[in-house]
């Protein structure tokens, strides 16, 4: 199946965030701008431990009455009571929506990268008839060297920047506090950002999830996921240095930098 076919994500759910002060609340919680995010377009952006870890990472979808979060399924439910949580006095309405869906081949541009197709939310009436599009995508991300959370890592594991999402626009870095905000901005701010996601190729060799990466016999990483003979790692730049070529089961495979690091 192409990218660009009509697909339903059935992997991912749709939280609303609504009412007038649903997105001044939300700017004060989670790491990405929402304020200013325009109706109709999307943004990366994640819920922060208070030690600067990801609970959840979500793309976020403007609309007139504040805004859509997606995220994977099985992540929605805990977001829903920590947001309620958060959100004290706000006069916002947080909402899973059972009657919504996620589809790809129409909509916004996904802000992650340019190799992904567009996506949006649409009535789940109106998505019964599609192909079911979850694995098409997951091999598109791969591809672009995009990680996935419950793919590639879970709840409380990394930081933001370890997965990449300060690059793909999802750390508002100016627009004020959020929850976690004062350990990543430490870490952009002392250069002790060591780790990055990377894209692997090896050719000819199918890479498997949780092989170690060396580099002169050092384990600088592991593979997270993988499609064939591409795969993504988390990895030590740091260690990396100059080298392009690393080792992965006893095979070389060239390491692509994600843009931006």
């Amino acid at each position: 199946m192409s990218i660009e076919s009509p697909a339903r994500l059935t992997r991912r759910a749709v939280i609303s965030v609504t009412g007038e002060d649903a997105r001044d609340f939300l700017q004060r919680v989670v790491t990405c701008g929402v304020v200013d995010l325009a109706d109709g377009d999307i943004r990366p952006g994640a819920l922060l431990t208070p030690q600067g870890k990801i609970i959840a990472d979500f793309l976020i979808h403007g609309r007139a009455d504040g805004v859509w979060i997606e995220l994977p399924t099985d992540s929605a439910p805990a977001l829903v009571k920590r947001l309620s949580m958060y959100k004290l006095r706000a006069r916002a309405a947080v909402t899973l929506e059972d009657g919504l869906a996620v589809v790809t081949g129409d909509g916004a541009s996904d802000p992650r990268s340019p190799r992904l197709p567009r996506r949006a939310i649409v009535a789940a009436s109106d998505a019964s008839g599609l192909m079911v599009g979850d694995e098409a995508q997951s091999e598109a991300e791969i591809s672009a060297g995009i990680p996935a959370f419950g793919r590639d890592y879970g709840e409380a594991e990394v930081f933001p920047t370890d997965v990449n999402l300060d690059l793909f626009g999802g750390i508002g870095w100016k627009k004020g506090c959020f929850i976690g905000q004062e350990v990543v901005s430490r870490m952009k701010r002392r250069g002790t950002i060591r780790k990055r996601t990377v894209r692997l190729h090896c050719e000819g060799q199918a890479l498997v999830a949780g092989t170690d990466i060396m580099l002169d016999d050092v384990r600088i990483g592991a593979v997270t996921s993988s499609a064939g003979s591409t795969a993504l790692a988390v990895m030590r730049l740091d260690r990396l240095e100059d080298a392009r070529v690393v080792q992965v089961a006893g095979h070389d495979a060239q390491v692509d930098l994600p843009d931006g690091s």
